[in-house]
């Protein structure tokens, strides 16, 4: 079956690159694409990263990605899109877009009658989430922002699809897997579970990370979730996963629905080597902090 997105086609066994346009209102912006339409049936599963700015593993990791897979390798389709966030990637910006000072990932699934970044988060759906068969969201920490590696998943209420999220989150194969009580909120994956596509989160590196050691952490857990989802044959590594429930935090304020990074009702701080950083991205595992970050964008 031939790959279509807007004017890029890949047909069978063929890998096509370009870049598509997307009408924000204010601005139109360049998507840049890779479809990789494998020799055989298979599922169709969607990458992105750089849906934040600043967060560069992610961005890296899908462009090797693309590099790497070929079609003769491939089942079904990849649908890869290493800059989903245009203005806020190439803005520099952390978490929020230079046209409007949102956060894109607090509104999916976007408006497309609305503001920049309501569009551009619309456009990303109705082009590549919608339909698809899984669909996978990279991020990092950013240069103010200490994370440990984790993925993130959903309970939606629907046994099939909580376990398809549950089985892609452990395929990734990161030590850490958290999971949400629910699919409200406007983050990528929650909104890809409300239109009944399984969807993951995966946090790789922190501190806007380029180490090349970093990348390819992220690009073997990529591998591994391909073969998991029957896209490739590679025979993944196995690494031990233990799930986690995002409980609210008293002290730190309630978590919002569905998602396990928690954010306060008030700024707070810790002490940190010689100085104070203000906490705003926290997630209790127990007694166990799973990132903070200075900014308040997050």
């Amino acid at each position: 079956m031939t790959l279509t997105i807007g004017a890029l086609r890949a047909e069978p066994g063929q890998k096509t690159r370009g870049s598509l346009p997307a009408d924000l209102g204010t601005t139109t912006v360049e998507v840049p694409l890779i479809l990789v339409n494998g020799s055989r049936p298979g599922p169709r599963v969607v990458i992105t990263g750089g849906v934040h700015g600043g967060e560069f593993i992610g961005v890296d990791a899908t462009t090797r990605l693309a590099g790497l897979l070929e079609p003769d390798e491939v089942a079904g389709q990849v649908v890869i899109c290493p800059v989903a966030n245009p203005p806020a990637v190439y803005g520099g910006r952390l978490n929020i877009s230079p046209l409007d000072g949102v956060n894109i990932n607090r509104v999916f699934p976007g408006d497309k009658d609305g503001g920049p970044t309501d569009r551009m988060a619309a456009w990303l759906f109705e082009h590549l989430i919608d339909g698809a068969d899984a669909y996978v969201d990279l991020h990092s920490g950013g240069i103010d922002q200490h994370l440990l590696d984790f993925v993130g998943y959903r309970l939606t209420g629907d046994d099939a699809l909580d376990a398809k999220n549950r089985a892609m989150a452990h395929a990734v194969g990161y030590e850490l897997v958290i999971f949400g009580t629910s699919a409200d909120g406007g983050n990528s994956h929650a909104a890809a579970n409300r239109q009944g596509v399984p969807a993951i989160l995966v946090e790789t590196g922190q501190l806007g990370d380029r180490d090349p050691a970093t990348v390819r952490r992220l690009l073997d857990a990529l591998y591994r979730l391909l073969h998991h989802l029957g896209a490739i044959e590679a025979s993944p590594t196995e690494t031990v996963c233990h799930d986690h429930h995002g409980a609210p935090t008293p002290a730190l304020g309630q978590v919002q629905p569905g998602v396990t990074l928690v954010r306060p009702r008030r700024k707070r701080h810790i002490q940190s080597v010689g100085h104070r950083t203000s906490v705003t991205r926290l997630a209790s595992l127990g007694s166990r902090i799973l990132g903070t970050a200075s900014n308040v964008g997050s």
